[in-house]
């Protein structure tokens, strides 16, 4: 079963196409003021895609704790939690978006900086986010 959806506004304003097929386990979007395309995968529905979410999940609180420990080193806590809240609500959703978290995860190493230990565990972040969509 198929479903497609459409919204239109004002020239300039966002515009939302989904499309959704099978058993819901891919969705393709396209948004906000031109012909982006992301390729939004649902991870929950198989037991790979399942493991594969634990496993971000499981990163993004090893660097909640990284970030606990050096809240004074990094370049802005405020942003990087903001960002980490973020990524938990995408993660949360069953429908993350992968050019979203993309832009989130940008931020997020701007405003750790060059802390090295932080660095390495929202590399090991952003490589499991990765995995979601491959």
């Amino acid at each position: 079963m198929a479903q497609r959806g459409e919204q239109h506004g004002q020239p300039g304003s966002v515009s939302n196409v989904t499309e959704s097929s099978g058993t819901g386990n891919t969705v393709l979007g396209a948004a906000a003021r031109g012909n982006v395309n992301q390729r939004v995968t649902v991870v929950g529905g198989t037991p790979e895609g399942q493991a594969r979410l634990k496993d971000a999940h499981a990163r993004l609180d090893e660097l909640r704790a990284a970030l606990r420990d050096h809240t004074d080193d990094v370049n802005n806590i405020a942003e990087c939690e903001a960002a980490v809240q973020v990524i938990g609500q995408q993660l949360d959703s069953g429908q993350p978006q992968q050019t979203f978290l993309g832009v989130i995860l940008g931020g997020l190493f701007a405003a750790i900086g060059s802390v090295s230990d932080v660095v390495s565990v929202a590399e090991a972040l952003q490589n499991a986010i990765n995995a979601l969509f491959t």
